[in-house]
C-alpha cells in the first residue's frame, strides 16, 4: 500500500503547493510576483522529476492510469506551462501587482487537466472536467479591472454549466447499461453488445462534445475569442498554450480505450466539427484588426487541423497529430513572448495598427515573430513544415483527398493573415514608441527559436520518439 502513495507523488507535490503558498501569502512580510514563481517552479519541477520517475505505473489504474504516452503529454504541459509561470510573473512586476491567486488557480487548473490526461474512468474523467471548468471560471475573473470580464465569465459560465450537466447524466447513462465507470469494462461491453440504442450515441456524443467546448472548438468558441481580446496576458497565456496538448490526449485515450467501438459514428461528427472550426478560424483571422483576437482565430483554426490530422485514431494519425501540435504550441508560446515586448507607456498593445514599424526599434523581435508565424503557416523550412507535411503525408496514405484540399484552401487564408501582421510591422510607418523589453523576454524568445532551429536538423527525431513510445501503449 505504502509504494501507492509514492506513486501519486506527482499529484501530492501539485497539492502541495497551495498550503505552501498560503503560509508564505498569511506570514510572509516581503513577498512580490517573484515570490509565489519561484514557489511554482520548486513545486512543478519536483513533480515532473516524479513523472517521469513514476511514468507508466499506477496506484489505482481503474481509476486514473499512467501511461508512456500520457506521461510524455503532461511532462510537456508542465515544462511549458513552468515557462510560461517565468514570464507572467514579469508581467506581475510591471504592473506592481500580487501573484498570489494566479499562480493558486494555475496550479489548481494543472491538477485537473493532469487527472484528466490520466483517467480510465469515465467518472474521473467528468470529475476532472468539471474542476477544470471551475479552474478556468476563476482564471478568467484574474483581472486587475473584473468588470471587463464580468459578462465573459458568465458566459462562459453558462456554457460549463449546460455542459458538465449533460456530462453528468450522459456518465449516469453509460454506466446504467454498462454496470462499470473503467474505460476497458465499457469498451468490452460495447464490443459484445453492438446494437447501440439512440440515448448511447447521445450519450458518448455528448461527452465527446464536451471535449470540444474545451478546446473552444466552433460553435463554442465565443467565450474563448471574447476573452483572448479582454483578458490580461499571463491568463491568455496559460488559455492558450497549456492545455491542448492535454484535451488531445484525453480524446485520444477515450477513443482508443473507451469509445473505439463507436469510432465508425463519432469520427465524421469531429470531421466537420474541426471542418467548422478551419473555415471560421481561417476566414475570421483575415477580418480582424485587433491582434490577439486574429491569433486566437488561428489557434482555433490550428486545433481544427489537429483534429482532421488525427482522422482515425491510428498510430500514425497520432503521430501527425502529435507533431503538428508540438510545432503550433512552440510558436503560439513565441507568439505569446512576443506579446510581451509589445508595451508602451506602460500599457500592452493588442490593436493592429498599434505595432506600425515594429521592426524598427523591435527588429530581434519582429523577426522572431515572423518565424514563429511562418512555422504556424507550415512555410519551409521552418519546423512547422515538417509538421504540416506529417499530416498531408498521412492523409494521402488514407486517400482523404478531400480533407487535404479543405485544409490547404483554408490554409492560405490563415497565410494571408499572418502577411497582413508582416506588412504592418515590417511596411508601415512607426507610430509608437515601446517601453524597455524584460531581458528573460529576450532569453525566452532564444530558447524557443533553438529549439525550433536545431528540430530542422533532425526533424525525424520526434517522430521516431513517439513510435517508441507508442510500442509500449
Amino acid at each position: 500500500m505504502l509504494h501507492n502513495w509514492f506513486i501519486l507523488l506527482p499529484e501530492i507535490c501539485m497539492l502541495l503547493f497551495f498550503p505552501a503558498a498560503i503560509i508564505v501569502e498569511k506570514y510572509r512580510d516581503e513577498k512580490n510576483s517573484k515570490t509565489f514563481f519561484t514557489l511554482s517552479q520548486f513545486f512543478l519541477l519536483t513533480t515532473i522529476f516524479f513523472l517521469i520517475l513514476f511514468y507508466n505505473k499506477s496506484a489505482f489504474p481503474t481509476l486514473w492510469q499512467n501511461t508512456p504516452l500520457r506521461t510524455m503529454f503532461k511532462t510537456f504541459t508542465c515544462l511549458l506551462a513552468w515557462a510560461w509561470f517565468y514570464l507572467s510573473s514579469k508581467w506581475f512586476l510591471n504592473k506592481n501587482r500580487t501573484s498570489f491567486n494566479f499562480y493558486s488557480v494555475c496550479f489548481a487548473f494543472l491538477f485537473s487537466l493532469n487527472m484528466m490526461a490520466s483517467a480510465s474512468s469515465i467518472f474521473v474523467l467528468a470529475l476532472s472536467i468539471t474542476a477544470t471548468c471551475i479552474s478556468m471560471y476563476f482564471l478568467i475573473l484574474r483581472h486587475w479591472d473584473v468588470e471587463r470580464v464580468r459578462n465573459i465569465s458568465w458566459l462562459y459560465a453558462v456554457y460549463a454549466i449546460i455542459f458538465c450537466s449533460l456530462l453528468w447524466v450522459s456518465v449516469f447513462v453509460i454506466y446504467k447499461q454498462t454496470g462499470h465507470f473503467d474505460y476497458a469494462s465499457i469498451k468490452s461491453f460495447y464490443i459484445l453488445n453492438a446494437n447501440y440504442d439512440i440515448l448511447t450515441l447521445v450519450a458518448v456524443l455528448i461527452i465527446v462534445a464536451v471535449i470540444m467546448f474545451l478546446m473552444a472548438m466552433v460553435p463554442f468558441h465565443h467565450w474563448f475569442i471574447a476573452f483572448i481580446s479582454e483578458g490580461v496576458l499571463p491568463v491568455c497565456g496559460v488559455i492558450t498554450i497549456i492545455p491542448p496538448l492535454i484535451y488531445v490526449c484525453t480524446l485520444i485515450n477515450l477513443m482508443h480505450e473507451c469509445f473505439s467501438p463507436f469510432n465508425s459514428f463519432i469520427s465524421p461528427v469531429l470531421t466537420g466539427a474541426a471542418a467548422l472550426s478551419l473555415v471560421v478560424g481561417a476566414l475570421s483571422s483575415n477580418l480582424e484588426n485587433n491582434i490577439r483576437r486574429l491569433f486566437a482565430f488561428v489557434y482555433i483554426y490550428s486545433l481544427g487541423f489537429t483534429l482532421i490530422a488525427l482522422n482515425d485514431f491510428s498510430d500514425k494519425s497520432i503521430i501527425s497529430a502529435f507533431a503538428y501540435l508540438i510545432v503550433i504550441i512552440l510558436s503560439f508560446s513565441g507568439v505569446y513572448t512576443v506579446f510581451l515586448s509589445m508595451k508602451s507607456k506602460g500599457e500592452y498593445l493588442s490593436e493592429l495598427s498599434s505595432i506600425n514599424g515594429f521592426y524598427q526599434l523591435r527588429p530581434y523581435m519582429s523577426a522572431a515573430l515572423m518565424v514563429f508565424m511562418f512555422s504556424l503557416i507550415g512555410m519551409a523550412p521552418t519546423f512547422g513544415f515538417f509538421g504540416y507535411l506529417s499530416v498531408i503525408n498521412n492523409l494521402m496514405t488514407s486517400l482523404s483527398w478531400g480533407k487535404i484540399i479543405l485544409l490547404i484552401s483554408t490554409l492560405l487564408f490563415v497565410a494571408g493573415a499572418c502577411l497582413q501582421i508582416i506588412r504592418t510591422i515590417y511596411f508601415e510607418p512607426l507610430t509608437n514608441k515601446y517601453d524597455r523589453t524584460d531581458k528573460a523576454i529576450y532569453i525566452c524568445l532564444f530558447i524557443n527559436m533553438a529549439i525550433l532551429l536545431v528540430s530542422l536538423i533532425n526533424p525525424a527525431w520526434l517522430m521516431q520518439d513517439i513510435l517508441i513510445i507508442l510500442g509500449r501503449m
